[in-house]
């Protein structure tokens, strides 16, 4: 009986979260039939090449990996100077400068890894996906330099294959 009461108040909360969200966006003049909700957050494999090449690009400072990953009008942002990159050469730039940083602090061993991603949205030819990152290396003296973080990323589907719009660093402690 008492799994018979859960599971009616479970759907009828589930019903009221859907008109709730279906009044809302017809009040809005958006087509729900359009809309495509992702029930889990692993982009397809696709999409996470593109992110994988961009993260751990850094690993070797390999600009070839970053060369054709981002649209005409790109932006690359993160706390190393310039701090901006545009363009279709924005990653080719942004890898450059953090090899040149790495060279001026003298950090060795950058390491990049991806850790599990919770934010996830894709619309028509759209991603919007955060994620975790944790960069690891050596510093004089073998002292270990760690930089937790995450990057935001906006993909746009552009002549069959993802690029990258957007791809902007928060580190944690911003966060």
């Amino acid at each position: 009986m008492i799994k018979n009461i859960l599971f009616i108040s479970a759907f009828c909360l589930l019903i009221t979260n859907l008109t709730v969200q279906t009044c809302v966006a017809k009040e809005a003049g958006i087509n729900i039939a359009r809309i495509t909700l992702r029930a889990d957050t692993l982009p397809p494999t696709d999409v996470m090449d593109v992110i994988s090449a961009v993260v751990y690009s850094t690993n070797n400072f390999n600009i070839e990996t970053v060369a054709n990953l981002y649209t005409p009008n790109a932006v690359v942002a993160d706390d190393e100077p310039p701090y901006s990159w545009n363009g279709p050469t924005a990653g080719i730039q942004w890898v450059n400068a953090i090899e040149q940083e790495c060279k001026n602090i003298q950090l060795t061993k950058l390491r990049g890894t991806i850790g599990a991603i919770n934010i996830y949205q894709q619309r028509d030819g759209n991603i919007y996906i955060v994620v975790p990152v944790n960069y690891t290396g050596l510093l004089p003296g073998k002292v270990r330099f760690t930089a937790n973080g995450a990057f935001t990323f906006v993909l746009r589907m552009t002549n069959g294959k993802w690029l990258i719009k957007s791809q902007a660093w928060m580190p944690q402690k911003g966060m």
